[in-house]
């Protein structure tokens, strides 16, 4: 298992772990309807410099199954997503302590992240924390109940 910086080649392989891991683990909490208006197939115009400026990936046996992404203009935790069939195996957590220690790093003393209303109880876990409930306007042109979250690094 590794953790690597990705590149724009490594945009549309994002977009599948972020599409099946929204499908999977968003499903109790938003209808089909909303899920399929914000997971298209396509990969979107634009993306692939979204995941060259900040995207990190965990690789087992060479296949991407995590991904999360430190903003640094932000100091937000954006696009963590781990593919369903790793689920469970902590591989979040995982992820989410590189971007955090990533973050130290670079002098950022508090996180904040957009929480969808299935991931809240994890992100609590991890120590983050509800400021308020809030609604995610999506560029797919959607609008999702979230929380948003801090933690103090």
């Amino acid at each position: 298992m590794t953790i690597k910086k990705l590149a724009k080649i490594d945009a549309d392989y994002v977009w599948q772990v972020r599409n099946a891991a929204i499908r999977a683990g968003c499903a109790s909490v938003y209808d089909a309807k909303t899920l399929d208006i914000w997971t298209p197939d396509d990969t979107p115009t634009g993306f692939a410099e979204l995941v060259q400026r900040g995207f990190y990936g965990i690789e087992i046996d060479d296949e991407l199954v995590a991904v999360g992404m430190l903003d640094e203009e932000t100091d937000k935790i954006e696009g963590l997503f781990v593919l369903p069939e790793f689920m469970g195996q902590k591989l979040g957590g995982r992820m989410l302590r590189f971007l955090e220690q990533l973050a130290r790093e670079r002098g950022i003393t508090a996180l904040s992240l957009d929480a969808s209303l299935n991931a809240v109880d994890f992100y609590q876990h991890c120590g983050f924390h509800v400021v308020r409930h809030e609604t995610y306007h999506s560029p797919a042109g959607i609008s999702l109940p979230s929380a948003l979250m801090t933690k103090q690094l």
